[in-house]
């Protein structure tokens, strides 16, 4: 399949647009190869991972993970250098699917609340919010099937028309009009000498609220032991590092997958009575126990890992012919007990 299309349904499936500011998702290494026919999934694009999946044969990686959060030059033995070795000379693609499919509402990172079956879900941590326009303008030409499916597949357009008299009309996300544009302009200049004028018009709805995690009910209220045993069971972990009261019961929780510990003023208004999240440092430890909140640290790798793996099954899904594989890690972290 044409890496061009590939990469176009990941944006589909973890929007760029919904990326925090200081993320990095997207294209991390460009290869050469213009056809794929295997796609492999990670957490991380770890030197030991990306070998893998050369070997096995895969033209792209997607891994959860930037390679880089800023431009590093490739000048110091690391893993980054290491990535790159392997990637290169395979013609090998790295994408990220970072923040963009954290935020993705009821996306694969919101599997521990789809299994808990938790009702009235609600995001924990607002991130951005998308209005939506209204693009109009005038060609004597058909719009044409060709450029009216370009324009429907691009990431934040969700209506294409063209009317009796002329008129397009484009459906798009505030976010996506630099995008459309970007398109449209080279397109409409071909059809005519003089310059094409754009109508645009904000739209009340649709609009798009993301951000990151969730609070959400369980169907019935259960004793903490319980939740805990069956939390455990859905996490698949080994140990986990618990702050703050142990609720009698559980009604409300809460989760972030990855680091979440910055959230803890959005669990308190949350009113959850548990939050899952992981890498809590021992100042937010202080100030969540001071809150009175519960908070059980699973760590980083537990539910992103899960949240990946199922990433994958859905990019499978979505891209008849093109063998998808998981590789699978283990948690850099373990627990001694004495």
């Amino acid at each position: 399949m044409d890496i061009k299309e590939i990469i176009s349904t990941i944006q589909s499936l973890a929007p760029e647009r919904y990326a925090a500011s200081w993320d990095n998702s997207g294209t991390q290494v460009a290869g050469t190869l213009k056809n794929v026919e295997r796609l492999a999934v990670c957490l991380d694009p770890l030197p030991g991972q990306l070998a893998e999946a050369v070997e096995w044969g895969a033209g792209l990686v997607v891994a959860h993970h930037p390679l880089y959060l800023k431009p590093t030059p490739p000048v110091s033995e690391g893993p980054y250098l290491a990535a790159l070795r392997t990637l290169l000379p395979a013609g090998a693609w790295l994408y990220s699917a970072h923040t963009s499919l954290d935020s993705r509402p009821d996306g694969p990172a919101c599997w521990l609340g789809q299994e808990l079956g938790l009702e009235d879900r609600k995001v924990l941590e607002s991130g951005q919010r998308f209005g939506a326009l209204s693009v109009s303008f005038f060609i004597e030409q058909e719009l044409g099937d060709d450029m009216a499916d370009l324009l429907s597949n691009l990431d934040g357009v969700f209506g294409v028309s063209q009317d009796v008299t002329g008129e397009v009309r484009v459906l798009c996300y505030e976010s996506a009009w630099a995008l459309l544009r970007s398109v449209l302009d080279p397109f409409l200049a071909g059809l005519s000498k003089s310059r094409t004028e754009y109508f645009t018009t904000a739209l009340q709805a649709p609009s798009e609220n993301v951000g990151f995690g969730e609070s959400g009910l369980l169907p019935e209220p259960m004793e903490y032991e319980a939740f805990a045993a069956h939390l455990q069971k859905l996490l698949g972990c080994g140990h986990w590092v618990e702050v703050g009261p142990r609720p009698k019961l559980v009604r409300r929780v809460a989760y972030l997958p990855g680091s979440g510990a910055s959230a803890l003023a959005a669990v308190q208004a949350s009113g959850a009575d548990v939050f899952v999240t992981g890498d809590v440092k021992y100042h937010q430890a202080l100030d969540a126990a001071a809150m009175g909140l519960h908070v059980i640290d699973a760590g980083h790798f537990v539910i992103e890992e899960e949240m990946m793996r199922r990433f994958a099954s859905e990019l499978g899904a979505a891209l008849p012919g093109v063998e998808v594989r998981f590789l699978s890690a283990a948690d850099p972290f373990s627990a001694r007990f004495f």
